[in-house]
C-alpha cells in the first residue's frame, strides 16, 4: 500500500510555491503612503496577493494637505510566460476609506469606496530573488463622501454617492521572492 501510495505521488506533477513580498514605491511619493504586498504563486501561470496602504499624515505646506488612507484589496495576476517574470495581466478587489485635501484646491474629500481594478504590466527580473515590476490600470467603483469647503474648517458643501472610473495601480513595484 505505502509502495502504491508513493508511486501515485511520484506520478503527479506538482508546482513550487513562490511567495513574495513587495512595495510600491511610487506610493510613497504619495505623501509618504506606507504600502506592502504579499503574493502566493499557485502555478506556473497564476499568483495572487493581498496588498495594504495607509497614510496618516497631514502637511503644513502653504496651508494644510492630506491624502489619508487606509485600504485594501486582494487580486490575481496571470502571467503568460510564467510567474512574476515579463507581463502579467491582473485583477483585484478593495476597499479604502480616504480622507483628501488641499492638493487642488481647498477642498476636501472623506469617505469610503469600493472598487475593481484590471490592469497589466511587466516585471523585469534583476536577480534571481528581485523584480522591479511596472503596472497600470484601470478602476471603477463605487464611492460614498462628504466635501468640505477646507481640511480644517469642517464646513459640509457636499454629500454624494457615485459610481467612477479612474486611472488606478501606477506602480513602479520592488518585489522580492522567498
Amino acid at each position: 500500500m505505502a509502495v502504491a501510495t508513493m508511486l501515485t505521488l511520484g506520478a503527479v506533477t506538482l508546482y513550487g510555491q513562490n511567495m513574495y513580498v513587495s512595495t510600491n514605491l511610487l506610493d510613497y511619493l504619495n505623501l509618504g503612503t506606507i504600502n506592502g504586498e504579499f503574493g502566493l504563486s499557485t502555478g506556473p501561470n497564476w499568483s495572487f496577493y493581498v496588498r495594504g496602504r495607509y497614510n496618516p499624515f497631514s502637511f503644513d505646506i502653504k496651508g494644510p494637505l492630506q491624502n489619508r488612507v487606509a485600504g485594501g484589496m486582494i487580486g490575481a495576476r496571470y502571467w503568460p510566460w510564467y510567474a512574476a517574470s515579463g507581463w502579467f495581466l491582473n485583477s483585484h478587489i478593495g476597499y479604502s476609506k480616504y480622507n483628501t485635501g488641499g492638493i487642488l484646491g481647498p477642498d476636501t474629500y472623506e469617505g469610503d469606496a469600493w472598487h475593481l481594478t484590471l490592469g497589466g504590466g511587466y516585471a523585469l527580473m534583476l536577480s534571481e530573488r528581485f523584480n522591479l515590476d511596472f503596472g497600470l490600470g484601470l478602476q471603477g467603483g463605487y464611492t460614498s463622501y462628504i466635501r468640505y469647503a477646507c481640511p480644517r474648517c469642517g464646513k459640509i458643501t457636499d454629500m454624494d454617492k457615485k459610481i467612477y472610473v479612474v486611472p488606478s495601480n501606477l506602480m513602479v513595484q520592488l518585489t522580492m521572492i522567498l
